[in-house]
């Protein structure tokens, strides 16, 4: 999903970066020491990544066919890709699609957590980040009503679910995919939470939903996906309340800078196999957020306290398991491909190239 057609020369020189820092060499950047969860894994990662190395011509064909796909095409891209894979992963680990925070140098104690409670923790930490419950006490407190919040690229609602539950909120979750808004809407019922929540099948960059709607706009691990990133400022900004309105967001990002010729065919295999355009990095997102009417917020990484290697390293592990293998393999070359991409999203992350932004972005006040 590429804005723009990658020439075959593309292969050869970066192409995600956006602004290139010419104080940054590739010496400059060691990679990040491996930890034990990784170990099992860091062989098949290295390969994995060594691979394209091999195919540039054939990759090179491949981005160029999918970077002249029309938008309507790409978006039906992404809502196949999560039809076919949510049910897996929802057998597998549960309502949550994201990672879990471990916490980071003294909260390092989080590290026996299981997966689900880490995925919690991590939610918990982002409605800290954007000071939602603080906001939500004082909606109540001020106007009398329930805090309104837009869970964009809401999975099968497991964000929504939890978010109306903690702060007692009214919550809109959307979605390209019909499959996980009908999964979201069913769960929200069994969970008798259908009269706070509401899914529907919306797109993020032209959706219908209210002007000034949203107290706040909760982005969970969906922004990555998003080809324009302007218009989706822009279009977050109109839905939000112009007194307190605000966007908490985690997003997948690549190291700023100038990348090395390996991780740059790493991303763009991912970005391929995953339905994603071309990365940026967290302090491009941040100066994107003014021209789309919001003040400048401080880009936070978050990398080392979601333990990314070990996560996707147990996604690598898990879609290797026999019964998973052959759920792949029904769905397709999506299945086997978001298998392998998770290989080369832990080796992103082993080699420190890909990161896990987050940051909250508060209306400009007039």
């Amino acid at each position: 999903m590429r804005a723009q057609r990658l020439a075959t020369s593309s292969l050869l020189t970066p192409i995600h970066n956006q602004h290139k820092d010419p104080t940054y060499s590739s010496s400059s950047s060691a990679a990040a020491a491996p930890s034990s969860s990784f170990a099992p894994v860091a062989p098949f990662a290295t390969s994995m990544a060594a691979l394209p190395l091999a195919s540039t011509r054939r990759a090179g064909h491949s981005l160029r066919t999918q970077a002249t796909k029309g938008g309507d095409q790409l978006f039906d891209n992404i809502a196949d890709f999560y039809d076919s894979l949510s049910g897996i992963w929802e057998r597998e680990y549960g309502e949550h699609m994201h990672h879990g925070w471990y916490g980071e140098g003294e909260e390092k104690s989080k590290s026996q957590i299981t997966v689900q409670q880490a995925q919690v923790a991590l939610m918990e930490e982002l409605a800290k980040l954007g000071g939602i419950k603080e906001l939500a006490e004082q909606i109540m407190a001020t106007e009398g009503r329930r805090i309104r919040i837009l869970d964009v690229g809401c999975g099968i609602g497991g964000a929504s679910r939890w978010l109306a539950n903690t702060f007692d909120a009214d919550v809109t979750g959307i979605s390209l995919s019909p499959t996980q808004i009908a999964r979201a809407t069913e769960l929200a019922k069994e969970k008798q939470l259908s009269e706070r929540t509401d899914f529907q099948v919306q797109n993020a960059l032209s959706s219908t939903l209210p002007d000034g709607g949203f107290d706040v706009v909760w982005s969970l691990e969906m922004a990555e996906h998003i080809p324009d990133r302007d218009t989706f400022l822009k279009e977050i900004h109109r839905m939000l309340n112009k007194k307190h309105g605000r966007l908490a967001m985690v997003t997948w990002c690549k190291r700023d800078g100038m990348l090395d010729f390996d991780e740059e065919i790493a991303l763009n295999y991912i970005s391929e196999w995953y339905n994603l355009p071309r990365w940026i990095s967290m302090e491009r997102w941040a100066s994107l957020a003014p021209g789309a009417g919001f003040e400048s917020p401080t880009p936070l990484d978050w990398s080392q306290g979601v333990r990314p290697m070990q996560f996707w390293g147990d996604i690598l592990v898990t879609s290797l398991q026999p019964k998973n293998i052959v759920g792949l393999l029904q769905i397709g070359d999506k299945g086997v491909k978001a298998g392998a991409a998770a290989a080369l999203m832990a080796y992103g992350f082993y080699k420190d190239f890909i990161k896990f932004g987050a940051m909250r972005m508060d209306v400009k006040q007039a």
